[in-house]
């Protein structure tokens, strides 16, 4: 096949350069014929090429057409061309989850035509004009206005100037810290500075990503890390990477455009930037990082593998394998990425490390910081929690069935006012509360003896009682569901451990396993006591 289409290459460019000899003067009979018998072809066959040749002077023009219909030629009726253009034009877009896409088109425009009365069409033809139509929607973005621009990066040279945010599911199981069962994969919501590769704070947490998740990674970006770090048992860790961001580079998700972060935003002049819709390259500095996070996780227990890969290699599910709680799977990520990731060599740093980096961008251009007052740094958090409005009551305030009261709600219950409420989803036992959205008085419990307690808690309190067939909820009933589910946890961890000490006393000690015959027993007869005071007996051996 490559000789043949050599000698097709060789003809034409013979062919070529006779008719480049003749010029484009009108050609006489006499020449056709010479020309004719100099290329063996007919004088009919001269004057035609050299018509095609005059037309676009170059040797391609000459080669022989391909034999059959023109390329993009349709040969279907025209009703069966409508057919197909509505089920891939109107039918397919509504169509949110197909199995098997291509099977379940084809099998549409089959139907259709079966009611149309028109002739089945072919699978491979279905698949040629959806592509064709792929390919004509893919043109549409050249006329874009953003087609002008050519393709580049976010180019950020100040710390915090563009700050990412994205969230992933972790690939990993992780199991509870009191019964050390499986719990499920959790959620990591990850900050990173583009300046500098650094990332400026992590938030790990079972529940999808919402605005309460969104304002707990915000604070740890913007407020020092010491605590935190501490509380994890990583006081020596050093994370220094801390700052009010600039600008948000966010995707489209809802908890990115709750009413809480974009008038946290406007209080201390974050500006908010969008990704455009279903385009995650516009995202590619968090994106990428999320994949190496997630690359890094692949030697732990319990981490993730596909359904081809755990055959292949006849693996144990993730699930049986996990061996790390969610604290532990923090500490772990802590160390990662503070002591491990901060100081590796960036390829997008010409080799630099994202902690030489932040170093070096902050000496020149020093970012903005809180001040160390505590009551400023809990004021930020504020800022950003999840929001509501309640009006006071005369018992005072209701949320999530729970009364908190403060003794400024004496004279606000008398007007009935109406305040924003803001609160901490890990702990519920107390709110924030303002009545002109600029300052917050911080109110408890109205009963003292209740005890902590997170919204998620809340939650499966909730969903037991309504399973359970309770037709009114309080907030007794409420606090006395989540203690009965505590005592449950705690009892249900002491039967794990004492159900693990009882079959460690029952295995066998080594010691008492000896691979060696008792001579008393060899027989199988009951034990002799042997007397190691009289001279052992002879027996009959073999001396050498």
């Amino acid at each position: 096949m490559v000789k043949k289409n050599e000698d097709l290459t060789e003809r034409e460019a013979r062919i070529a350069k006779v008719f480049r000899t003749l010029g484009r003067d009108p050609l006489s009979l006499s020449l056709a014929k010479t020309a004719a018998k100099l290329l063996g072809l007919s004088t009919s066959s001269v004057y035609r090429l050299r018509r095609r040749y005059l037309a676009n002077p170059v040797a391609s023009s000459i080669r022989p057409k391909a034999p059959g219909p023109a390329s993009g030629a349709r040969l279907l009726p025209v009703s069966a061309e409508r057919i197909v253009d509505a089920v891939l034009t109107h039918w397919l877009p509504r169509q949110r989850r197909l199995a098997h896409p291509m099977r379940d088109v084809t099998m549409e425009v089959r139907r259709r035509c079966a009611r149309a009365g028109i002739d089945a069409i072919s699978r491979a033809t279905v698949a040629r004009r959806w592509k064709e139509l792929k390919e004509l929607q893919a043109l549409a973005f050249a006329s874009e206005p953003g087609a002008v621009i050519p393709p580049g990066h976010l180019i950020a040279t100040r710390p915090l100037e563009l700050v990412q945010i994205d969230h992933t599911q972790a690939d990993v199981f992780v199991l509870d810290e009191a019964t050390r069962r499986v719990i499920g994969r959790p959620w990591l919501s990850v900050a990173i500075d583009v300046a500098s590769r650094t990332i400026l704070g992590i938030y790990l947490a079972m529940e999808r990503p919402n605005a309460a998740a969104v304002a707990l990674l915000l604070t740890r970006v913007a407020l020092p890390k010491a605590a935190w770090l501490a509380s994890l048992g990583l006081a020596d860790v050093e994370w220094p990477m801390h700052g009010v961001p600039r600008t948000l580079h966010l995707d489209n998700a809802a908890e990115f455009k709750s009413r809480a972060l974009r008038s946290g935003c406007r209080e201390y002049s974050i500006e908010l930037t969008y990704r455009p819709v279903r385009r995650p390259q516009f995202g590619g500095h968090v994106e990428r990082m999320n994949r190496t996070l997630m690359d890094r996780l692949r030697g732990l227990p319990g981490a993730t593998v596909s359904i081809a890969a755990r055959r292949a290699k006849k693996v144990r599910p993730p699930e049986q394998t996990a061996q790390l709680t969610l604290r532990e799977f923090e500490q772990w990520l802590v160390l990662e990425i503070a002591q491990r990731y901060h100081h590796s060599e960036h390829r997008g740093l010409m080799g630099a490390t994202p902690a030489s980096a932040w170093q070096a961008l902050v000496t020149t251009h020093p970012p903005s910081m809180l001040p160390s007052d505590p009551s400023k740094q809990l004021d930020f958090l504020i800022r950003f929690l999840p929001m509501g409005t309640r009006t006071i009551q005369q018992d005072g305030l209701t949320i999530f069935y729970l009364r908190y009261w403060h003794p400024i709600f004496a004279a606000w219950r008398e007007f009935r006012r109406s305040v924003i409420v803001r609160y901490h989803p890990e702990d519920l036992s107390r709110v924030f509360v303002s009545a002109d959205g600029k300052t917050y008085v911080e109110a408890r419990f109205a009963d003292l003896r209740r005890q902590r307690i997170s919204l998620w808690e809340h939650r499966m309190a909730r969903r037991a009682l309504k399973a359970s067939g309770s037709p009114d909820v309080s907030e007794a009933l409420i606090f006395k569901t989540i203690e009965r589910q505590r005592r449950i946890v705690a009892e249900a961890a002491l039967s794990t451990r004492r159900a693990a000490t009882a079959a460690l006393s029952r295995r066998p000690s080594r010691l008492d396993a000896s691979p060696w015959p008792n001579p008393a027993q060899s027989d199988g007869g009951p034990a002799v006591a042997l007397d190691y005071s009289k001279d052992p007996e002879e027996s009959h051996a073999e001396v050498w």
